[in-house]
C-alpha cells in the first residue's frame, strides 16, 4: 500500500518525464520491426517523423528529469519523486548517445551517397536498373565526378583489391562473398566479372545497390572493385564506405 501510494504522489512532470523517456528508447525498434512485417510503405517519411518525435521525447525526459532532481529539495534519493526522474535521465541519456552518433557523422562525413573503389573508371550498373525505375530511385545510378575528391579525402582508404588468382576463381571468391554478406544477388555474370547485388539496411529500412567487377590483372591475379550507391538520401553517413570494407574484408 505504500509502494501505491508513492506512484499515487507522483508529480506530473515526472510523470511526463517517465513516459517521454520510454517513449523516445521505443521508437527505434518500432520502426525497424515495422519495417521487417512489412508495414511501413514509406520508410524515408516515418524515419524522418521518429526521428523528431525521439529528439523531443529525448530530451523532454533529460530536461524534465534533470529539473525534478535538482528541484528534489529535502526529499531522499530513494524517493520515488526522485528515482522515477533519475530513470528518465538514464532513459533518455541511452537514446541520446545513438542519436549523438548520428548527428556527429552527419557533420563529418562527406556529402556523398556513391562510393566505388575506382573513381576513375567506376563499375556499371546494368541488371539493377530496372528496379531502381521500379522503385522510383531518387538518386541517379550514373557516376558524377565531381564526388571524386570527396572520396579520396573523406575516404582514402577505399581502394582497389588485388586478390593472387585467376579471374574465374576470383570471381567464385567474389560471388561467395556476396553470399556471406547477406545480400539479395540480382545478377552474377562470369563472362563480365559482374555481379549486382542489393542490400537494405537494418533499422532505417534504405535500400542500397552495389556492383562488384573482377577484372584480371596480370598472368594469375585479379583485381576487384566495388561500388555501393544509396537510392535516396544525400549523404549515407558513412554507410556505403563501411559496406565496401566490410565486402572487401570477406575476401581472401
Amino acid at each position: 500500500m505504500t509502494q501505491l501510494s508513492e506512484y499515487r504522489n507522483l508529480s506530473k512532470r515526472s510523470l511526463i518525464a517517465l513516459s517521454a523517456g520510454f517513449l523516445s528508447i521505443l521508437l527505434f525498434p518500432t520502426l525497424a520491426l515495422g519495417r521487417i512485417l512489412g508495414i511501413w510503405d514509406s520508410p524515408l517519411f516515418l524515419i524522418g517523423i521518429t526521428f523528431f518525435i525521439t529528439i523531443i521525447s529525448m530530451a523532454t525526459a533529460l530536461i524534465m528529469g534533470t529539473k525534478e532532481i535538482l528541484n528534489r529539495g529535502n526529499l531522499p534519493w530513494n524517493d520515488m519523486n526522485v528515482r522515477i526522474p533519475f530513470v528518465s535521465i538514464v532513459l533518455g541519456g541511452a537514446v541520446a548517445i545513438p542519436v549523438l552518433h548520428f548527428i556527429y557523422l552527419g557533420f563529418t562525413s562527406p556529402p556523398i551517397h556513391d562510393i566505388s573503389t575506382d573513381t576513375a573508371n567506376p563499375p556499371k550498373f546494368v541488371s539493377v536498373l530496372p528496379e531502381r525505375i521500379e522503385t522510383n530511385a531518387k538518386n541517379s545510378a550514373d557516376y558524377n565526378p565531381t564526388i571524386a575528391k570527396m572520396q579520396n579525402e573523406g575516404y582514402p582508404d577505399i581502394k582497389p583489391l588485388n586478390l593472387p588468382l585467376p579471374v574465374n576463381q576470383a570471381f567464385r571468391q567474389a560471388l561467395e562473398a556476396v553470399y556471406s554478406m547477406d545480400w539479395r544477388l540480382v545478377a552474377a555474370v562470369p563472362e563480365e566479372g559482374r555481379i549486382e547485388a542489393v542490400d537494405i539496411t537494418f533499422w532505417s529500412g534504405f535500400i542500397d545497390d552495389i556492383v562488384i567487377r573482377v577484372t584480371p590483372n596480370g598472368a594469375s591475379q585479379s583485381r576487384i572493385d566495388v561500388r555501393s550507391l544509396s537510392r535516396v538520401g544525400g549523404s549515407d553517413l558513412g554507410k556505403n564506405a563501411n559496406r565496401i570494407r566490410d565486402y572487401l574484408n570477406h575476401l581472401p
